[in-house]
């Protein structure tokens, strides 16, 4: 949406900063003495929390209208008030819960920076140290998140109550959707020739033999072998994970593992593994392992590029649809398990705009017309391995006015958002009677705080 009215903005706000604030928390300096904004019950507002805040959105806001900086204030009073209610209610986030949270959180800087090394650098202090410090903050912000969640899943809107809101926003200020498409696309990965495998379990055969008898040392040769570029640069090393987050074959050896045992070899779509268990807590283990991959040749792109050319040309021929030969043949579980197409993460709906999709990806759909199948293009999948793609142009539409024909659904979750930012307004000026807010007086001067502190 490259324009729209403050009033949609504003919906998805607090929804916003509740994502961002974890995120926000890695950039925070390190003070001796901080000022106090505002005391909401027994949780406090830090100036350098609000302003980490106001860096993270204030570059995806600028059409803003109002004072974006005040509106950030308001939204994290109304996250004080949540947690305070969280609280009084008890709720129980358990530390299993919240260390995987961090767990996850540190995998995505660390592939954001590059390595734990260097994320250690920045953050000045060992990623154990880190997590300590952090443990008591993403433990308020996941029960904040989760009474936010109990008093929000039910709301829902009517499509009355859609027509409603859309009738209510004026004609000059209803948002420009840019240009629109129905995209879907079928990922292949090569696969490799049983020559090719053979070699690849060989060689990890050997390493295997090797660590056992004690000749090498497992976490160099993952950081020297291992086709897991991610891990390997950290020896191997995953970090903690529980079941049902790994694939099945991997999991089930995984969770078999004793202390200092190596695993047998196991065969993944990824290819060959070797597994070593460093720690279990609970229901959650982190290992090591080396991965093998077999080499794709040339040979094996051919056949892949080959079968794509004579998909499309079964599904131009009816002898199957395009949502069959996804579901069936397609190797990219996110679109796979929507028919093949791409969708819009914020509303679900299968018109996603072009802005939304990566570059290549519009690069290759600039050159299509609808019902236009591309060729067979090489890409590299997740896991960083070579694989084709075949797109497929269902329809497209110019950039327009938001309305209530071609864009139902997103004007639906529109008015969803604005429903649920008044729910949340409703209980919190009844909740608030019941709490001591005191906001310092530098920073009441804007109409967000009067709310705040108009009933003292």
């Amino acid at each position: 949406m490259s324009n729209s009215s403050n009033s949609i903005k504003s919906g998805f706000l607090f929804m916003l900063l509740s994502i961002l604030s974890a995120a926000s928390a890695i950039a925070q300096p390190k003070q001796i003495l901080e000022d106090v904004v505002a005391l909401i019950g027994d949780n406090i507002i830090l100036k350098s929390e609000w302003e980490a805040e106001y860096l993270q959105v204030k570059d995806q806001y600028t059409n803003f209208k109002g004072d974006l900086k005040c509106e950030i204030l308001n939204q994290l009073i109304l996250q004080k008030l949540l947690l305070h209610k969280a609280e009084l209610d008890s709720v129980v986030i358990t530390d299993e819960q919240v260390e995987y949270e961090m767990d996850r959180k540190i995998r995505y800087f660390v592939s954001q920076i590059g390595d734990e090394k260097r994320l250690e650098e920045y953050l000045g202090k060992s990623i154990l140290q880190y997590k300590e410090e952090m443990k008591p903050r993403i433990m308020q912000q996941m029960q904040v998140q989760e009474t936010q969640k109990t008093m929000l899943d039910a709301v829902k809107v009517t499509p009355t109550e859609v027509k409603k809101y859309f009738d209510e926003i004026p004609t000059d200020s209803l948002p420009l959707f840019g240009a629109t498409v129905e995209l879907g696309q079928i990922v292949i990965i090569p696969k490799p020739n049983q020559f090719a495998k053979d070699y690849a379990y060989s060689t990890l055969k050997k390493y295997r033999e090797e660590i056992i008898a004690g000749k090498r040392n497992f976490e160099l040769t993952a950081k020297s072998f291992s086709d897991d570029k991610g891990s390997g640069m950290n020896g191997g090393e995953l970090g903690f994970f529980k079941r049902g987050e790994m694939v099945a074959a991997f999991e089930a050896m995984a969770f078999k593992l004793k202390p200092d045992s190596v695993s047998p070899i196991i065969e993944t779509q990824y290819g060959y593994h070797i597994l070593k268990l460093i720690d279990r807590k609970g229901e959650r283990i982190n290992i090591r392992h080396i991965l093998i991959k077999p080499t794709i040749i040339t040979r094996d792109l051919a056949e892949t590029e080959k079968f794509l050319k004579d998909l499309v040309v079964k599904i131009k021929s009816d002898s199957l649809t395009f949502c069959q030969a996804a579901n069936k043949y397609s190797e990219d579980e996110l679109t796979k398990s929507n028919c093949g197409f791409f969708s819009d993460p914020n509303v679900g709906s299968n018109k996603v705009e072009i802005e939304l999709l990566d570059q290549d990806v519009v690069l290759q759909v600039q050159k299509m017309k609808s019902a236009d199948f591309s060729l067979p293009t090489p890409i590299q999948s997740p896991d960083g391995s070579s694989a084709y793609r075949v797109l497929y142009l269902k329809s497209e539409m110019k950039p327009h006015r938001a309305n209530m024909k071609d864009d139902y659904q997103k004007i639906q979750a529109f008015a969803l958002e604005q429903k649920k930012q008044k729910v949340m307004e409703d209980w919190a000026q009844k909740f608030k009677k019941s709490v001591y807010i005191h906001v310092e007086p530098a920073y009441t001067n804007c109409k967000e705080m009067n709310k705040w502190i108009s009933h003292k």
